[in-house]
């Protein structure tokens, strides 16, 4: 009984790790992307 509630505490922990590591990964790409994007727009126009 306890080793079970400790196996699912651990994959419950798991998930939410995965999840705010994919979700901050998906962010990161975003912010990249979109400063990339403007930073192409402002330096194609410096030139």
């Amino acid at each position: 009984m306890n080793v079970s509630r400790i196996l699912s505490a651990a994959f419950v922990l798991l998930a939410l790790a995965l999840g705010s590591l994919a979700t901050s990964a998906c962010t990161s790409a975003t912010d990249s992307s979109a400063s990339g994007a403007s930073g192409g727009t402002s330096s194609g126009g410096g030139y």
